[in-house]
């Protein structure tokens, strides 16, 4: 009986290399070893030549493939049947069906109260450059929808920090280890912020000041 690294040398693979898809601001880089033959996924890992993220990925992402081939993940749109409640029924529909009958409906309310009646509250996608709101933003734009100072939770944060600290633009995590002074304000990096961690010790290396306060 063939081992599992006797298996594994007959693969055929390529890696490719994405982002991570993740609501977060860290945008990780992620290689993907991906079977050739089945084109499944087989392994991700961190990229080690990304200045930043340093080939580290978080615990929920360096189990990402079990969430992806998981039996229970909603793969295709599904149409209720029938009435809300206990005992609803669902019908699946293709992605064409399901877009044209989204597509109908915005059209419909647009049509008979304006395009404000149209309130967009969205996930905003990978928070990197290039992702970060992009098509929705444009999306809605468009269609001249209701403006959101959106996430909740986001515009908290904003208002919690512009209350706190004033308003000032974030820094540029690689400048830190040449910071005099850096201020951790209710924040615990080893938990929450993993990748600042390695540019918080070079920084203490060279001698720099720093302070925290974690139940800030």
């Amino acid at each position: 009986m063939e081992t599992a690294a006797g298996v594994a040398r007959h693969l055929e693979t390529k890696v490719v290399k994405v982002t991570c898809p993740h609501d977060c601001p860290d945008a990780c880089s992620m290689r993907v070893t991906v079977d050739t033959r089945s084109e499944r996924a087989i392994k991700v890992e961190g990229d080690p030549t990304h200045p930043v993220t340093r080939g580290y990925l978080c615990n929920k992402v360096n189990n990402y493939l079990e969430l992806v081939y998981n039996g229970n993940r909603v793969l295709y749109p599904w149409r209720r049947v029938g009435p809300k409640g206990k005992g609803a029924r669902f019908e699946r529909i293709t992605w064409e069906e399901a877009l044209a009958e989204t597509a109908a409906r915005l059209k419909d309310v647009v049509a008979g109260y304006g395009p404000e009646a149209v309130q967009p509250y969205s996930y905003s996608g990978t928070l990197g450059f290039l992702g970060f709101l992009g098509m929705g933003e444009r999306f809605f734009n468009k269609m001249g929808a209701a403006r959101l100072d959106r996430t909740i939770c986001t515009a908290a944060g904003r208002a919690a920090s512009l209350f706190t600290t004033g308003q000032v633009h974030e820094a540029n995590i690689e400048d830190m280890p040449g910071m005099d002074l850096i201020v951790l304000w209710g924040t615990n990096l080893v938990s929450t912020g993993v990748h600042a961690m390695p540019f918080i010790v070079e920084a203490k290396e060279r001698g720099r000041r720093w302070w925290r306060s974690i139940h800030a």
